[in-house]
């Protein structure tokens, strides 16, 4: 399904602000959010300095990685090098959950991820989606972001992409390179591309 943007829902655009725009999954241009530029600038910029940091001290990049990532459970733990997290407040990582090398969160929709899971190297969670129809809006860069949660108990393996606003519930188990398209209930193991339920499990 599209979601609609023409000139009258632009012109009701006008008079949102843009963090609310974002949590309530309304469309937005971020070339002309010079905020959201300068966010996703720092950040990257933080990656970096803490992956260079960690080949040499790696307590103290989990020190930084800590005060960067303010949603980052006590117990949880991410590997290094992080490819990027463009938003570091919209990222919520539960306790006793462990994130391998590679990670890469985009962009600015939040990522909920449960506790007691397993997260494999160079996942990536995408949150923003462009016009599938419209390649002048797409050029004019309009976006919107859907938010992306995952239950607890959950197993990601290596390279696993997930899409827009998709649910997993817990105790679900993805195989390595899935993409997942779709909403998943609790219990299940899912791999492919698209991802569909190979087993149940409970």
């Amino acid at each position: 399904m599209v979601k609609i943007l023409n000139d009258e829902e632009k012109e009701r655009l006008k008079g949102i602000d843009i963090e609310d725009k974002i949590l309530s999954g309304e469309w937005y241009q971020f070339s002309s959010e010079p905020k959201l530029k300068k966010t996703v600038r720092k950040s990257y910029q933080k990656i970096f300095e803490i992956n260079q940091l960690s080949i040499l001290d790696y307590e103290g990049a989990q020190v930084a990685l800590r005060k960067f990532l303010p949603h980052l459970e006590s117990q949880s733990e991410l590997y290094f090098p992080i490819k990027s997290i463009e938003y570091p407040e919209q990222l919520f990582i539960g306790e006793h959950t462990f994130v391998n090398a590679g990670l890469q969160v985009l962009s600015a929709g939040k990522v909920m991820i449960g506790s007691h899971c397993f997260i494999g190297p160079n996942c990536q969670f995408y949150t923003p989606n462009h016009h599938v129809t419209d390649a002048s809006l797409r050029r004019e860069g309009w976006q919107y972001d859907l938010s992306i949660r995952i239950g607890d108990d959950c197993w990601l393996g290596g390279g696993v992409i997930l899409l827009p606003g998709i649910t997993l519930g817990d105790d679900v188990v993805v195989g390595a390179g899935s993409v997942v398209t779709k909403d998943f209930p609790s219990h299940t193991v899912i791999a492919g591309n698209p991802a569909h339920i190979i087993h149940q499990l409970k």
